[in-house]
């Protein structure tokens, strides 16, 4: 399993768009066509949300959680973003990451079906005020999304992504404008998860609590917006908060045949990218136009 982060672009461009500068040996023709198409836009748009949800296969509540992140991404498409993650005692080592213990961790979640939005503290909102933890309850996550959608992004952010089918060779184009300095972290955070739709399996509770996207005849329950695996690692990768420049990197990943003992089926992968002040605080999200190819 192979996992390579390339900082980009060319010393002409760099002097003429401001783009940060990539290795030698990177700078090929096939890599600066790739990221020429990646753009965050300029202009200052709304925030996006990301809603990342902490579930297990043994809870039965866990599938209604699930039914109202569905919802959302159906009201607000291209707005508001999800990971389904499978970790803690309700998970029972299904589905599960090598990132999620720790996300679940800092959340400071005391029931499940619980999950953050953009890693936020939301003082009226959160299941810990003692320890200002980040996890809600799940249905107070429009909520949550809701003031957060209405805020003005600090950041923009745009991101491509190209999958060889053959090889299993995943890049992925990343592009941050700033909008203004931030005078406090002198460096955010890249984060690029890999996330798949369509995994078929068990959920207590899925046939009443979410039958949509249960199949009755076999018994098993379609799990959607899957975590699959964070390319950038488990917090993400340093970028230098510059106002008015592009800033872009580009990453690089072998999908491997199975995570977790679950095969990956390319054809339901899906990329979400998202700048975090550190380990907290997401400051945008968006998806990236992914494309499959053989070559």
């Amino acid at each position: 399993m192979e996992i390579k982060t390339i900082v980009f672009a060319t010393i002409v461009l760099a002097l003429s768009a401001g783009f940060t500068c990539c290795t030698p040996d990177d700078d090929t023709d096939d890599s600066i066509a790739f990221m020429a198409s990646v753009k965050a836009p300029t202009r200052p748009q709304e925030r996006n949300a990301l809603v990342e949800v902490f579930t297990g296969i043994n809870d039965a509540d866990c599938a209604a959680g699930h039914r109202t992140l569905n919802g959302l991404l159906v009201t607000h498409p291209g707005r508001i973003f999800g990971l389904n993650i499978h970790a803690g005692i309700c998970a029972d080592n299904t589905y599960t990451t090598d990132f999620g213990t720790e996300l679940l961790a800092q959340s400071y979640l005391c029931k499940y079906p619980a999950g953050t939005v953009n890693r936020h503290v939301f003082e009226t909102l959160s299941q810990d005020t003692i320890n200002h933890g980040t996890a809600i309850y799940y249905p107070y996550w429009p909520n949550a999304c809701d003031m957060v959608m209405m805020q003005t992004a600090t950041a923009n952010i745009d991101a491509i992504a190209e999958l060889d089918t053959v090889s299993r060779q995943l890049r992925v184009g990343v592009a941050v404008y700033y909008l203004e300095d931030d005078t406090v972290h002198e460096t955010h955070k890249i984060n690029v998860a890999l996330v798949e739709d369509s995994v078929w399996g068990i959920q207590e509770g899925g046939a009443l609590q979410n039958p949509s996207q249960y199949d009755f005849n076999t018994s098993k329950y379609c799990h959607m917006h899957m975590l699959r695996h964070l390319v950038s690692g488990q917090w993400g990768e340093d970028i230098v908060p510059v106002a008015g420049k592009q800033l872009r990197k580009m990453f690089q990943y072998t999908v491997p045949q199975q995570i977790s003992d679950v095969d990956v089926d390319l054809k339901h992968l899906k990329i979400i990218v998202f700048l975090t002040e550190g380990q907290q605080e997401v400051i945008n999200v968006c998806q990236a136009r992914l494309s499959l190819v053989k070559k």
